[in-house]
């Protein structure tokens, strides 16, 4: 008797804890929203940002705010959006970033695992293999080719130890059996000039950034990371396509929240995401910089960024990067 009184008392009370839940996520979003983009104005994540945001308060009838909050690899974003109520009206345009931090430092303030949640995947864009345009090779075998003939003689450039840029190029490098030397800048800016002018020979940079030079002759790319060919490019091959089977590398943008925001909010968020990602100004917005939106499920974010966890952490603790 008494348990079977136990069990009504539980029961009695999911029922209310989901009801309140459920009208929680019916008068969501009852205030202003808030989307923290933790990178400097002008790039990639501004041109995500900014469209989303218009959309966003287009759906759901609440303004929403992009607050850039850049430093720190972005980690000062992070703990903005971490000192946030957990209720949904606070999100972060998260990169690669969130998972290459957990491996590069050793004292990071957040775990992604314990205290994010993936709301929505927005958009992937692939890397092009970049080199000079008086480099003496026009494929990926080349490249290799040249690479074996003299291991360490060539260097690849990166826009920074530890950046997605470093990550291609060594899984390249691990992929195709070779050894080219890390040339570390502070950003792609100036890592694009560097090549040009022959200091490195080779450097993996997205679509965004990197198609003016190759469009206007000033680099030649050899290959493009993702398993498909690119509408930008639609005759370069992918590096897949040349023989290394298998290899892809992308840069990906989502939508993440405090692990606390209940599961309808959740899903309510990502009913509208979805909405948003289906404008056509959105979509035209992402494809101007050689991005493709993806949208989805909340779960599906989930697993990118938990496989992800696992096949880039095997990368950098293998090659022994950290930043601290």
């Amino acid at each position: 008797m008494k348990n079977g009184m136990l069990l009504r008392a539980v029961a009695g009370l999911l029922v209310t804890v989901a009801v309140a839940l459920s009208a929680h996520a019916q008068g969501f979003p009852n205030k202003p929203m808030r989307l923290i983009a933790p990178f400097p104005p002008g790039g990639p994540a501004d041109v995500i940002a900014r469209p989303l945001a218009e959309g966003l308060q287009t759906v759901l009838g609440q303004p929403v705010v992009v607050d850039f909050r850049p430093g720190a690899g972005a980690i000062a974003g992070m703990q903005s959006l971490l000192s946030a109520p957990a209720d949904g009206h606070t999100l972060l345009v998260g990169s690669n970033v969130l998972v290459l931090s957990k491996w590069l430092y050793k004292k990071l303030p957040y775990d992604p695992l314990r205290d994010l949640r993936g709301v929505i995947s927005l958009v992937t864009s692939p890397y092009l293999v970049l080199v000079p345009s008086s480099f003496p090779g026009a494929t990926i075998n080349d490249l290799i080719r040249m690479a074996k003939a003299e291991p360490g003689k060539l260097n690849f450039a990166s826009s920074g130890p530890g950046t997605m840029a470093h990550i291609a190029a060594v899984l390249f490098n691990d992929t195709a059996g070779i050894r080219m030397t890390h040339v570390p800048y502070k950003g792609a800016g100036p890592a694009l000039p560097a090549l040009i002018a022959g200091e490195v020979h080779v450097f993996f940079d997205n679509v965004f950034s990197a198609q003016s030079f190759v469009k206007g002759g000033r680099l030649r790319a050899l290959g493009v990371t993702s398993l498909a060919r690119v509408e930008q490019f639609p005759s370069l091959p992918t590096v897949d396509e040349q023989g290394l089977k298998g290899f892809e590398v992308k840069a990906w943008f989502g939508i993440v929240a405090p692990k606390g925001v209940p599961d309808p909010v959740v899903a309510r968020l990502n009913e509208a995401l979805n909405k948003v990602m289906q404008m056509p100004v959105v979509r035209e917005r992402y494809a101007s910089i050689g991005a493709s939106p993806i949208g989805g499920t909340s779960r599906a974010f989930q697993k990118l960024i938990e496989d992800e966890l696992e096949t880039v952490g095997k990368v950098i603790r293998s090659a022994g990067i950290s930043l601290d």
